[in-house]
């Protein structure tokens, strides 16, 4: 019985751990919804804060790496935009993004950074200039949590122009500790063998009396 117990509470122990799920909303930047070959400005979307505005687009001037949208990160003149996202202090946390400069830009109206809290991840301008269409990039980074809520930021840099680069897919997961996975594997193995056990004992033939 005891061990039962200590395997249950291992397995809830790993449950606890959050799954390897999306915990931005609209990381894609599909709404609010535009029709092919139109873009527009907003101050805010769906999780998403623009300082001051955010430039989504549909078919403008280059292709989505997924779905029909993508940002723009300078509207008319350099911009930034963050979402603020429940976390755990002590936990990582992958962040995910694509980036492709904009075609006919040059690198330096093409710089995008990420930042997590008032910590400095990536920064990215790469050469637009001789492109007909989007060149998409993935970028990944860890980072953890110091407290119960953690702002991702991306923000425009180089020269302020309403030309600036371009922002797709977006991600932030939970990276489970190893001693969790270790402790959930502990838990199957003691479920095994009490398991094991049990079955042995009702193999066992009773004698009549």
């Amino acid at each position: 019985m005891n061990s039962l117990k200590t395997a249950f509470a291992a397995i809830a122990f790993t449950a606890a751990v959050p799954a390897h799920a999306n915990l931005l909303l609209d990381g894609g930047f599909e709404q609010p919804a535009l029709s092919r070959g139109s873009f527009t400005t907003v101050t805010s979307m769906p999780g998403w804060i623009g300082a001051p505005t955010i430039e989504v687009q549909n078919h403008v001037a280059g292709s989505p790496f997924e779905g029909n949208q993508f940002v723009e990160l300078d509207t008319d003149a350099n911009s930034s935009m963050y979402q603020d996202i429940a976390t755990i202090a002590g936990v990582g946390y992958k962040i995910h993004f694509e980036y492709s400069p904009r075609p006919g830009v040059s690198a330096l109206s093409n710089g995008i950074s990420a930042s997590w809290g008032n910590t400095l991840y990536a920064m990215v301008a790469l050469n637009g200039l001789g492109l007909n269409d989007t060149a998409w990039t993935g970028y990944d980074f860890t980072a953890y949590a110091t407290g119960p809520s953690s702002r991702l930021m991306f923000s425009a840099f180089g020269t302020s122009d309403s030309l600036g680069g371009y922002l797709d897919n977006v991600s932030v997961t939970a990276v489970p500790e190893p001693g969790s996975l270790q402790i959930f594997g502990l838990g199957l193995v003691i479920l095994a063998t009490i398991a094991g056990t049990r079955r042995r004992k009702s193999s066992v033939p009773s004698t009549a009396f």
